[in-house]
């Protein structure tokens, strides 16, 4: 199984995390790396820590076209400046995104980027799931986030909290969970995903007391949806239904908000968290975390996300019987 990962910001930790999973990876796909052949190749003499004879240095190392390659001498990557940074990584995902179109790949991984980095480089896109979307032509991705005991999906995404309640349409909510209960069938084997919803006000409004979005949007949502056979109850207050998910009474908690969603999950599975776009014609994952500049070239970033992100694209390719 062909699988691509992007290096994602190449002054973060990408380049470190892809190398330090390397050595595990290649003995259960071949990985594709997709970026700078001479940071790559850095970051693996650093981290790997090969034999010369380990198949991890014959990985193939895809530079995506009109992308120069600089002389790198260090770990992070030179002093790139912000906007070089940001049409870096988007030509790297661009590149993934493509070969996964054309079938050359059975599933794209991406590292971490920099947002700051696209704004600077006049990219409009907030994160990788809008402009992953966009290139596969899906005006309706859904981001899911995937830990061993919890997953979970916002239905807004990167946007401010003032604007929730005007994006939170019933067309939106219903769209979002069609795709989730369809992917979590074909993706993960679940015959009948049970999908709890969260109320975006506290105590789910508590009868219109602290908002209306409950009434008027999110209970409909539900009624239809059951109707159309999908197993999905609320809406719940966001401060509990957690703790039921976990304990295994759900399939996934879907919340209002980017930040309902994820903060239990990266209480929970900071390390090992997958961030995983349905509703694409492709396979997307990545590891959940950022690109932590902080720590980068210090040898103390954990790959550990990394490989579950892998891992789990390929559980997700052969779920599907999607491979080259």
């Amino acid at each position: 199984m062909r699988v691509a990962l992007t290096m994602g910001d190449p002054a973060g930790i990408g380049p470190e995390v892809i190398a330090k999973a390397l050595p595990l990876i290649v003995t259960e796909c071949e990985p594709v790396l997709v970026g700078l052949p001479g940071l790559f190749n850095e970051s693996i003499n650093r981290y790997a820590k090969l034999r010369e004879d380990d198949p991890a240095r014959r990985v193939e190392v895809v530079m995506p076209s009109g992308v120069v390659d600089p002389a790198v001498e260090t770990d992070p990557a030179p002093a790139f400046d912000l906007a070089t940074r940001g049409r870096l990584q988007t030509a790297f995902i661009r590149a993934a995104v493509a070969m996964a179109m054309d079938r050359k790949v059975d599933a794209v991984v991406t590292g971490p980027i920099t947002k700051e980095a696209l704004d600077a480089a006049g990219i409009d896109f907030p994160g990788h799931t809008e402009m992953i979307a966009d290139l596969c032509g899906i005006p309706t991705p859904v981001m899911m986030l995937a830990g061993p005991k919890l997953r979970v999906v916002p239905l807004t995404i990167h946007m401010a909290l003032r604007d929730v309640p005007d994006v939170l349409t019933r067309a939106l909510v219903e769209t979002r969970i069609r795709i989730l209960d369809r992917d979590l069938r074909r993706y993960f084997g679940l015959e009948t995903p049970r999908i709890a919803l969260t109320g975006l006000n506290p105590h789910a409004g508590e009868g219109g007391m602290f908002g209306t979005e409950e009434i008027d949007v999110l209970a409909p949502c539900v009624a239809s949806l059951r109707k159309e056979g999908i197993e999905i109850t609320g809406p719940y207050p966001a401060d509990t239904i957690f703790v039921r998910a976990v304990a295994g009474d759900f399939d996934v908690v879907v919340a209002p908000t980017h930040d309902q969603a994820l903060i239990p999950l990266k209480l929970l599975h900071f390390d090992e968290g997958v961030n995983v776009t349905l509703g694409l014609p492709i396979i997307r994952t990545s590891p959940d975390h950022g690109t932590a500049p902080d720590i980068a070239g210090q040898g103390v970033a954990s790959p550990t996300s990394m490989i579950a992100a892998v891992r789990m694209a390929m559980q997700m390719a052969r779920a599907a019987g999607l491979t080259v």
